[in-house]
């Protein structure tokens, strides 16, 4: 095999390197960003979720009041989808269970980061309340 021969098997062995190594960087920063996309999105979510929960704090309703709301219900809904922003939203539910103390009930905030009507993510929050007023 000739000189030129071989440089031009090294030039195309080479030029086959640098293709092959531009296409794993351009697939690893990809990656990268869409990994990145989901968590912005998640935390999105789990922010929208404690913004409901902070919501339903400041109506400062007692046990009473929510438990004559639910009536039979075991759970209620006290805030509907709640709206944010064009992406951000939550809904916040209590739980009354059985297996909770007279006065304890549950609260559940679910945040939701959306696209159009496609939900991209979903975070729920939960906190458990107490009261001193069960009369």
């Amino acid at each position: 095999m000739s000189r030129r021969g071989v440089t031009l098997v090294v030039t195309l062995v080479m030029a086959a390197l640098i293709g092959i190594s531009a296409t794993l960087l351009f697939s690893t920063v990809n990656m990268e960003v869409m990994i990145a996309s989901n968590y912005r999105r998640s935390s999105q979510a789990k922010i929208s979720a404690t913004s409901g929960l902070n919501h339903f704090t400041a109506l400062g309703l007692n046990y009473n009041t929510l438990r004559e709301r639910a009536g039979d219900l075991q759970t209620l809904q006290i805030l509907p989808l709640t709206r944010l922003s064009d992406k951000t939203s939550y809904e916040v539910k209590v739980h009354f269970s059985p297996l909770l103390s007279d006065g304890q009930y549950m609260v559940e905030s679910i945040g939701y980061y959306t696209k159009g009507e496609k939900i991209l993510a979903q975070k729920t929050t939960k906190a458990l309340f107490s009261s001193n007023q069960t009369n």
